[in-house]
């Protein structure tokens, strides 16, 4: 028996949980309630609230995903089959056939399988409208999987867009899908965090235009553009086996029904299109130590011993099958046919350079004014990180022929932005060179150990002389950092715009532009402040001495479109 008198902490009436004093809690032993954390609720409540749909929208298709993924999950492009009523089956018949409504193209090449155009004159925004939200509907439903609650999306376009075509977008986004806020972000830039860089030279080969863009930390300091695009290699491409069609029949003139359709010119370009290598053979030098040719060394013996040839045979015959023309019918084509689209659309093989105007350059003689625009420092960083992108930089062989027509035209010109006969005479006129200093002027004056008719070297071209202890100091300071690569050309592979604004989205980076939903309704693209009316107050915020700031971010009353604006 335990002993009353015993200590008070030994009690057994001590053991039991005191009573609450909350009003209303039951005076019985219970068990305690729990808060459930927001984190361990319904994943649908969740994901609404944290995911970020990401959307790249070009020309011709619309890329949709979630934030954090590396690659898009819906890619819908703008064509023909994809605007068709809800109900209407006649795809799914036995004898339907896709090319019986493409024979004649009554508007232009591709017109019908574009959202838009970069000459808006004429264009229905209205029907823009509802292409965009039919493709961003359907990429909701039958892709993403996702209800209909409102998600916050980052929209990645070109950064030359049209303000009437992206006032439309943001309208249709707004109004049909009702996103919290969009966030707007520049398809060279991300294309540039895609690839791993700060700076890059982005060529991007689109559909209606090829643009070329400088980024230097992550901030866009140069654009150029040409019409050499896509659009123009599908349209050489369509006359090539037009010719051929008619070589082939009787010598008249093809009919509409004999002709191949759009989806079937494209089809051949993506197959078996490709480029043919430059005839001169150019050499590029690397001028950082060692030279990387051992993996080359070993992929050209293991070639030799498999027996295969680094030479291509261009008198190869190519069977193409074309089941979209009334009768169907096999062409005989041979490789260098199949590159002729190539060499005509995008490089203008045959054509003077003083007949090309300054908006239809071929795509090397673009990327070498685009570097010879930069500074040099910056040229030095961007020429060795450049970035292709798009559709027509999928074509085989392009990446190399376009670098090493332009290494050829360095090696030619050099960074002279002086072209031409008059510049070549002066650069071989030996007269005009200034290769010795001037004999007029006062006497000079000799030291004693110095000797008549030494030549004196002016303190401005000697050589500075070496600090032992300055050397070390950066020696130490470059400890444990790689070596710049710069001063060179070289071609580095993207994942593209959209993943880098998957990475970008996921890692909480801000945007260029913020527009939310209720000022946008309220006041319309009107509202938008542009960049000098901005609160100067504001604090800068960026990821690094680059873009990525979100103009007025202390300031939430006023919003701009950034570049766009």
């Amino acid at each position: 028996m335990s002993n009353p008198s015993g200590p008070s902490h030994r009690s057994v009436a001590n053991i039991r949980s005191p009573v609450s004093a909350q009003p209303g809690a039951p005076a019985s032993p219970h068990t305690p309630l729990r808060t459930i954390s927001s984190t361990f609720g319904s994943p649908s409540a969740l994901r609404a609230e944290e995911d970020c749909v990401i959307l790249e929208l070009g020309s011709r298709y619309l890329r949709a995903g979630f934030a954090g993924d590396a690659l898009p999950k819906a890619v819908v492009d703008f064509g023909p089959e994809e605007q068709r009523r809800p109900g209407d089956l006649r795809r799914w018949r036995i004898d339907y056939k896709p090319f019986e409504e493409s024979y004649v193209e009554t508007k232009g090449w591709g017109e019908e399988y574009e959202l838009w155009k970069p000459d808006l004159r004429g264009l229905d925004m209205g029907l823009v409208g509802d292409k965009l939200d039919r493709a961003v509907r359907d990429a909701f439903t039958k892709f993403l999987l996702t209800d209909s609650r409102p998600r916050r999306m980052l929209l990645a376009i070109p950064s030359a867009l049209p303000l009437p075509l992206l006032s439309t977008i943001l309208d249709t986004l707004f109004a049909n899908f009702q996103p919290p806020t969009i966030s707007l972000m520049s398809a060279p830039v991300l294309a540039t965090v895609a690839a791993g860089l700060r700076s890059a030279l982005v060529v991007d080969i689109g559909w209606a235009e090829t643009v070329v863009t400088g980024v230097y930390e992550y901030r866009e300091v140069q654009c150029t553009r040409s019409v050499r695009g896509t659009k123009m290699l599908g349209e050489a491409t369509f006359k090539m086996l037009s010719e051929a069609i008619d070589l082939v029949g009787t010598g008249d003139k093809p009919q509409d029904e004999e002709l191949p359709s759009f989806d079937e010119c494209e089809e051949v370009l993506t197959r078996i299109g490709w480029c043919k290598p430059l005839k001169k053979s150019v050499q590029r030098s690397f001028d950082r130590g060692l030279t990387p040719v051992v993996e080359e060394d070993e992929l050209r013996s293991s070639t030799r011993d498999m027996h295969i040839s680094a030479k291509v045979d261009e008198d190869a015959a190519v069977s193409v099958p074309l089941s979209s023309t009334t009768p169907r019918r096999t062409l005989e084509l041979s490789a260098s046919d199949l590159a002729e689209p190539c060499e005509n659309a995008l490089f203008a093989i045959g054509t003077p350079e003083k007949e090309l105007d300054d908006e239809e350059l071929p795509l090397h003689l673009l990327i070498y004014r685009s570097l010879l625009q930069l500074p040099m420092d910056l040229r030095s960083v961007c020429m060795s990180r450049v970035v292709f992108v798009g559709g027509g930089s999928n074509i085989l062989g392009l990446k190399s022929r376009a670098l090493d027509e332009v290494t050829s035209l360095i090696e030619e010109r050099g960074w002279d932005p002086v072209t031409g006969r008059a510049g070549e005479q002066l650069r071989l006129n030996t007269k005009l060179q200034r290769t010795r200093p001037r004999q007029d002027g006062p006497t000079e004056v000799l030291r004693l150990d110095e000797k008549p008719g030494t030549v004196t070297i002016p303190a401005s071209v000697q050589e500075q002389e070496s600090d032992p202890i300055e050397g070390q100091l950066k020696r130490e300071a470059s400890k444990g950092t790689p070596p710049v690569e710069a001063g060179y050309l070289r071609a580095v592979e993207s994942l593209g715009a959209w993943s880098g604004g998957s990475l970008l989205s996921q890692l909480k980076i801000p945007a260029i532009s913020i527009v939310e939903r209720e000022q946008w309704l309220q006041q319309g693209i009107s509202g938008a402040s542009r960049s000098g009316e901005s609160n100067s107050s504001s604090q800068r915020q960026s990821m690094g001495p680059g873009a990525f700031n979100k103009t007025g971010a202390g300031d939430r009353s006023s919003w701009t479109l950034g570049l766009w604006g």
